[in-house]
Formats: structure tokens, C-alpha cells, sequence
């Protein structure tokens, strides 16, 4: 890739890190705009959920010059498998969801993957340009932004949605000076200690007044955004083994069952 000015070494490691995610990008030209923005910025992973046909001349078109972001993107049935071995997950969208995450900006979002970027992959997601992302979707990620407009209607399209957040990295990328690294908890590792947070809700008879997986939100929506590294969740599944532990040792001492709580 020619360069413009010259990239600072920590900009070219974030920049083998950073993967821009489309879930099943419905047009080739919007596919190609963003081809040609990430190229434009200095970013070349591109990972493509389920896509539209784009062996064609409009994504050639839109893409100009940049058409082998697209040839080396990596094509994946569903997006779990997007996301995977991403170790930070960015959600981009523009309608409020009921279950109130806070949304960062494009600069707080650049601020927070620059220092994950540095050891983990991690990624930013965008919608189909019809619907957006599932609720599903926006859960399974870490964190979630928006970018603030005038009006909400029109909203941005794809390509210029990714323009503004890569152009935001780039601009962060060419002066970040990050010291920390963080051995951040990979999805599997966040997935296995929310099914352990909803057995022990279930060991205890707890019932939440919003329901166990409504409960188990709220934490998503804590831990998410609190970039959890691997031993926060080793220390989370340890405190709720501890409380299991001494609840088996009094329900043997008392012979009862623990009573059902409602929160």
C-alpha cells in the first residue's frame, strides 16, 4: 500500500488488529465505498457477514483503487463468526434500544480500542443499510456508539459511517502513545461466565422482576463496557463459586432448599 505520510510504528501494528465488520451489506457500491475509505485511512481488514454480490462492476467502480480490500476480506456465513476471536466489539448504531447501553462517540470509541488494538484483534460493526444490527448482534458486542447529527433522518449511510469512524482512528492512530497492555477476555470467555452468572441465579432461585436474561443484560451492559480482562473474568467466576460453595454447605447443614428471591 503506497502511503501518503509516513505511519508510526504503533499505527501499523493497531492497523493488523483492527477489523471493520459489514453484516450483510445489501449494496456492492456502498461495499466499495467502504473499500476505498479504509484503504484511503490506512486500514485494510475487512470482514464481510453474508454479503451482496460484489464480483461486479459497481463494487469495482466505488472501490477504485482499492478493490483488493475486498478480494482479501474475509467472507463469513454469520456473525458469531465474525466475532469470535475479536477480543473488543464495537456496535454502530442510530436508533436507541430498550435495553440502554451507554453509546460512546467516534473519538471515545478510538480511545478505547487504541490500547486493545496494540495485542488483541478487535473490531467495529456496522448494520445492514436496510435494518441496522439485531438486538441479538448489538448484545454479543462490548461496547456501542453512534455519531451524533443534526437531523435523524436522513441518517448516513454505510460508507459514510465508516469513513467518519476510520478517519476518527486514523487521526488517533498518528499520535496515540499507549503504555498499557491489556489481556482483554475473549467473547468465549465473557459468553461462559454469563452462563454461569444465569446457573447461579437459578441455584439460588432468584427471580429477577424483568426476567433471568434481562438480569444477565445488565451485566453485559456493565462488563462491556469496562473492557474485562481475562483474570476480571476468572475473579467474577471465582466470587460466584464462592457463593455456590457456601450455599451447597448450608443447604446440607439445613436440609432445605434456599428460599426464591424476587429483585
Amino acid at each position: 500500500m503506497s502511503q501518503r505520510i509516513p505511519l508510526n510504528e504503533k499505527f501499523k501494528i493497531i492497523r493488523q488488529n483492527l477489523h471493520f465488520i459489514l453484516v450483510e451489506p445489501e449494496s456492492p457500491g456502498n461495499v466499495g465505498s467502504v473499500a476505498r475509505a479504509l484503504k484511503t485511512m490506512g486500514f485494510e481488514k475487512l470482514v464481510l457477514v453474508n454479503p451482496c454480490q460484489l464480483d461486479n462492476d459497481e463494487a469495482r467502480m466505488m472501490a477504485h483503487r482499492s478493490y483488493e480490500l475486498i478480494e482479501n476480506a474475509l467472507i463469513v456465513s454469520d456473525f458469531q463468526q465474525a466475532i469470535k476471536e475479536m477480543r473488543l466489539t464495537v456496535a454502530t448504531t442510530m436508533r436507541k434500544r430498550h435495553f440502554k447501553f451507554p453509546f460512546f462517540s467516534p473519538d471515545q470509541v478510538a480511545e478505547r480500542l487504541l490500547s486493545a488494538a496494540l495485542q488483541h484483534p478487535v473490531a467495529i460493526v456496522f448494520g445492514r443499510e436496510s435494518s441496522g444490527l439485531t438486538n441479538e448482534e448489538i448484545l454479543k458486542c462490548h461496547l456501542h456508539s453512534t455519531i451524533a447529527t443534526a437531523t435523524q433522518n436522513p441518517a448516513l449511510n454505510l460508507a459514510q459511517a465508516v469513513m467518519i469512524y476510520s478517519y476518527t482512528f486514523f487521526q488517533h492512530l498518528q499520535k496515540a502513545q499507549v503504555d498499557y497492555n491489556y489481556e482483554l477476555a475473549s467473547q468465549y470467555e465473557l459468553e461462559r461466565f454469563y452462563e454461569h452468572l444465569a446457573q447461579a441465579i437459578e441455584l439460588v432461585q432468584f427471580v429477577p422482576r424483568d426476567g433471568v436474561d434481562n438480569f444477565v443484560t445488565r451485566f453485559r451492559r456493565l462488563i462491556g463496557r469496562s473492557m474485562a480482562e481475562q483474570r476480571d473474568v476468572r475473579l467474577l467466576h471465582k466470587l460466584l463459586q464462592i457463593f455456590e460453595t457456601r450455599i451447597r454447605d448450608l443447604e446440607k447443614e439445613c436440609g432445605n432448599k434456599p428460599k426464591r428471591n424476587i429483585f
